[in-house]
């Protein structure tokens, strides 16, 4: 009878043990999982924030289908969404004018446990592709082929816990315009340059500590750029784009 106990034991051993963490849910499996046991699907739970950094005064969002009444009716340029999460997985959006005409739409799927922030740019400008901010040297192009609605989408991803201190994302979402970063000068230490970006460009910086002071160089002229965190310590995003056609940013930090 001792064979067939531990026959028994073993069968019993390979049966799922019950809910994974997200993470550990992910994971290939060393083995297909034996019928009659799959393992279960996550519960969707996903936080999306939602920041305007175009060069407009405001855009109408609508955030679950066509026909269905905007989400955010009025979305001013600078501010940024601080919603529940939600418990579908994809999600479409529709951006519109304020007088109702349609910008550019997109179908995002996200992964069912996520945090994620969705940029939206763009000047609406019609002289050149739609899909990426007007460059430096875009002020060459015809004018003569009509495009869409100058309007992007950037998605990218939330980290509450960072083995390192911080992490700041910079983007230039001024159309035409190059963004150069710089550090103060300390002491004997000159200024040194962290990043220059084109239109449309990202940098993200990381093991910052919680509390920088850095210039940003546009056109020329310098802009302060400083992040003083109160608090717990948190990631930040930094976008640059143009209130009535100045240079300006906003400073967006990540919370659970």
């Amino acid at each position: 009878m001792l064979p067939a106990t531990l026959l028994i034991i073993a069968q019993a051993a390979l049966l799922p043990l019950g809910a994974e963490s997200s993470q550990e849910q992910h994971r290939p499996l060393a083995h297909p999982p034996h019928q009659g046991h799959a393992t279960p699907l996550p519960t969707p739970r996903v936080k999306i924030t939602i920041v305007n950094a175009t060069c407009v005064p405001a855009i109408s969002l609508s955030t679950h289908g066509i026909n269905l009444p905007a989400a955010y009716p009025r979305f001013p340029q600078g501010e940024w969404t601080a919603n529940e999460p939600l418990r579908t997985t994809e999600i479409h959006y529709l951006a519109r004018t304020m007088e109702g005409t349609p910008i550019a739409e997109k179908s995002i799927r996200f992964r069912p446990i996520s945090s994620q922030v969705l940029l939206l740019t763009g000047d609406l400008s019609r002289s050149g592709p739609a899909d990426k901010l007007p460059q430096v040297a875009d002020n060459q192009l015809q004018v003569s082929v009509k495009w869409p609605p100058n309007f992007q989408f950037h998605l990218y991803p939330v980290e509450f816990v960072c083995k390192d201190p911080c992490h700041y994302r910079v983007v230039n979402a001024m159309p035409s315009k190059t963004l150069v970063l710089k550090t103060l000068p300390e002491k004997n230490r000159p200024s040194r340059q962290l990043c220059l970006l084109a239109p449309g460009n990202s940098l993200l910086l990381t093991g910052q500590p919680p509390c920088v002071e850095w210039i940003a160089e546009i056109d020329g002229k310098a802009h302060p750029l400083s992040i003083m965190q109160e608090g717990a310590a948190a990631n930040c995003l930094i976008p640059f784009f143009l209130r009535d056609g100045k240079p300006t940013f906003v400073r967006v930090f990540e919370t659970p």
